[in-house]
């Protein structure tokens, strides 16, 4: 039997009785509510097959023994009255939420059947295959998708979390990490983690108690604002990119750039400092709306303090500059020389071991792809209008996916396979789900009746984390395998036994993907050194990587880096290669809200930033988190509602050219004043149905989520 991680003390949560006195049964699983992050511990506490407690895992690294309001709701989220639990085919007309009951063969056969139909009239990329949100199973729908013979592959992320990928490997090569556990001054720009991610917040308060420092710049008054802050910045929505050009013309007129860094390790650094010469305090003044002081008190603090890093929010990027934006931001670094040494940003040495996570080990993930890309496919969706996205993504940009159904240019998409994907996560998503429901066969995968689902033509139930065997790589070079809490709810499946048993329908001959989730992952891991796999399967805790290797800071420099020039790079060589006048080499500023005229759309609309008790929409039907916000609310300053005589709780209308909803106001002053925020996913009043889909980052096919005029009126004005 493998030996449990000592220094993470996990022994001290198997002390834990596994049965109690009462009959209870105490599982040691995960909670993947906020995939793909730290998966925290838990311990489910079972009763004759149900959960009916879960608490966290004393000693787990990530979360030891805490839970976030999302993960104490887990147990409800299993038991939603709406799970799907047999497979189920349409027999009325689309939309109509008519289906009946089949067996697991019939569903297999016939998704098989209605792809392969497709495949014969139109071609295999006509087909497309769909990640939501969920990360656990991607590769193996990657696989399935390419043994099919499409090489359209699209997930959420490429409106949610690539671009700053992108960002980063533009910059550096690769993507980055903070390392906290060394730094002494973190800023925290657009991000808020005592609500997105309560095990960084921990390690934040951490910081700050051994006497680092924390400035937060936010257009919104967050928690980490108020938890965390020594220096607050509050900059207009979407001009954070100008704010990071004037923190730069600080820093190099001050001299606190490093020239020595920069002389060997940077390219372009002439060309980014003649452009941020142009952005001066009074003028960032005035476009950001923070004072000049506290952004030169903003860019000496962080100069000055060494070592110190930034860590931007995944939101700077969903905007149509926000590519740039962010690419601004991590120049700072760059010009700093915050990177690769300690207590500053860090290379992911192994940025894909495994599900997206870093396991400090290069494993087959990306052979057990490769090995069955299709040959001479056709152009993968999105990826001719944006070639960055291309050269660096894996996939395509889904967000285009609902234009090319409806366009059907360069080429018709027919049939889509749906894995958790809900159309509200997209810009426009009465468009999105109208161009789907106009495709010749849709087959889902799928925990709850989403309105996808009530579109499709087969929907097949799967498993939450709590009923499925899953394996999770973590930073500190540890390897997870969880067991099933639960018996799987009624018929439902894993959605990689899903995919194993359609690869069987499909005559695809992929034996390995048809051998199942265990067989696979052991392929993919088989670097990782461990050599008694049974005994991995069946720990109780996470165990060590035997082959794992610690990142010896400063190794990534000492190299040629995976950019162009093999130096980190302010101006890209690779954007410049495009010859395209609407993307620039450099990180320039423009303004990302000219989707709608500012005269009769005067709002400003973020839309997403995370509440406390929910995840996308994942858990807006759960009583117990949506008692914290009963009722769908836009956040709206005091100033605009005394303007517009808005009182608390009044029905307003939001609207955009594309689409209006009603919803409740609610006055706070986490909204500055011109600005609205709101979370999505209400069935009832959906954010993203006002996005235009249109409005795309023209360097990565971002949507708009973060900044787009809108305007409010009390309901009863109209």
């Amino acid at each position: 039997m493998l030996n449990l991680i000592n220094r993470f003390t996990i022994l001290q949560a198997l002390e834990v009785a596994d049965i109690t006195d009462n009959g209870i049964i105490i599982k040691h699983t995960m909670c993947d509510i906020c995939t793909p992050g730290p998966h925290c511990g838990v311990d489910a506490y079972v009763k004759d097959g149900r959960i009916i407690k879960l608490e966290g895992t004393k000693g787990f690294p990530s979360n030891d023994g805490k839970l976030c309001a999302r993960g104490a709701a887990g147990r409800q989220y299993v038991y939603r009255s709406d799970r799907i639990t047999r497979p189920m085919r349409r027999v009325g007309p689309r939309g109509s939420s008519e289906f009946e009951p089949i067996s697991w063969e019939e569903a297999f056969a016939e998704t098989a059947k209605g792809l392969n139909a497709v495949k014969e009239q139109y071609g295999a990329a006509s087909a497309a295959f769909i990640c939501g949100y969920t990360k656990w199973f991607r590769p193996f729908l990657h696989r399935l998708a390419y043994s099919f013979g499409s090489p359209n592959y699209l997930t959420e992320s490429s409106g949610c979390y690539w671009s700053g990928v992108m960002a980063n490997r533009s910059i550096f090569g690769v993507t980055t990490a903070p390392d906290l556990m060394n730094t002494k001054l973190y800023v925290a720009w657009g991000s808020n983690p005592p609500i997105h991610a309560f095990p960084l917040a921990r390690n934040l308060i951490a910081l700050k108690k051994r006497g680092g420092k924390i400035i937060v710049i936010d257009s919104r008054n967050t928690q980490s604002v108020q938890m965390l802050a020594d220096l607050v910045l509050r900059p207009r929505l979407g001009t954070d990119g100008y704010l990071a050009h004037a923190m730069a013309r600080v820093i190099i007129e001050s001299g606190l750039h490093d020239e020595a860094f920069i002389k060997k390790y940077v390219h372009g650094f002439e060309q980014y400092k003649q452009y941020a010469m142009g952005f001066d305090l009074a003028s960032a003044e005035k476009v950001t709306g923070v004072p000049a002081e506290d952004i030169r008190t903003a860019a000496l603090m962080f100069a000055e303090t060494d070592p110190s890093l930034i860590s931007p929010g995944t939101g700077i990027t969903q905007r149509k500059n926000g590519f740039n934006n962010y690419r601004a931001i991590m120049s700072l670094m760059a010009i700093t020389g915050r990177f690769d040494r300690m207590g500053t940003i860090l290379p992911n040495a192994y940025e894909t071991t495994f599900c997206g996570s870093n396991g400090g080990f290069k494993s087959f993930e990306e052979e057990f792809i490769d090995s069955v890309r299709p040959k001479n496919a056709r152009q993968t969706v999105g990826l001719e209008q944006f070639p960055l996205f291309r050269d660096m993504m894996d996939e395509g940009q889904g967000m285009t996916l609902a234009s090319q159904i409806l366009s059907e240019k360069p080429y018709p998409i027919k049939a889509a396979f749906c894995t958790g994907v809900n159309n509200r996560m997209y810009p426009d998503s009465k468009q999105y789900l109208r161009a789907l429901e106009s495709l010749d066969f849709i087959a889902s995968t799928e925990l709850f009746w989403t309105d996808i689902c009530k579109i499709s033509d087969i929907v097949m139930p799967v498993c939450t984390s709590y009923e499925r065997a899953e394996i999770k790589c973590y930073a500190g070079k540890f390897i997870n395998y969880t067991s099933p809490a639960i018996e799987p709810l009624g018929e439902s499946k894993t959605d990689v036994e899903v995919f194993s048993g359609l690869a069987k329908s499909l005559e695809l001959s992929d034996k390995l993907l048809e051998s199942g989730y265990d067989a696979c992952a052991r392929y993919i891991l088989s670097p990782s050194g461990i050599k008694d796999w049974e005994a991995f399967r069946t720990s109780d805790g996470p165990i060590p990587i035997p082959n794992a290797q610690k990142y010896i800071v400063g190794s990534y420099l000492e190299g040629a880096l995976k950019t162009p020039t093999g130096k980190i790079e302010l101006f890209s060589q690779l954007i410049a290669s495009y010859k395209r006048p609407d993307l620039n080499p450099l990180p320039i500023y423009i303004d990302s809200c000219d989707d709608a005229p500012q005269s009769e759309f005067d709002f400003v609309m973020c839309a997403g930033a995370r509440l406390p008790n929910t995840i996308h929409s994942r858990l807006h039907e759960v009583s117990w988190t949506r008692l914290l916000r009963p009722k769908a609310s836009v956040d709206i300053n005091p100033i605009d509602a005394d303007r517009l005589g808005i009182s608390q709780e009044d029905e307003v209308v939001i609207s955009t050219p594309v689409n209006s909803i009603s919803l409740a106001a609610n006055i706070t002053e986490t909204a500055s004043p011109g600005e609205l925020h709101m979370y999505h996913g209400y069935k009832e009043a959906d954010a993203n149905s006002l996005i235009d889909s249109e409005q795309l980052d023209p360097y990565t096919g971002f949507p708009s989520y973060k900044q787009f005029r809108c305007k409010i009126a009390k309901k009863e004005d109209l």
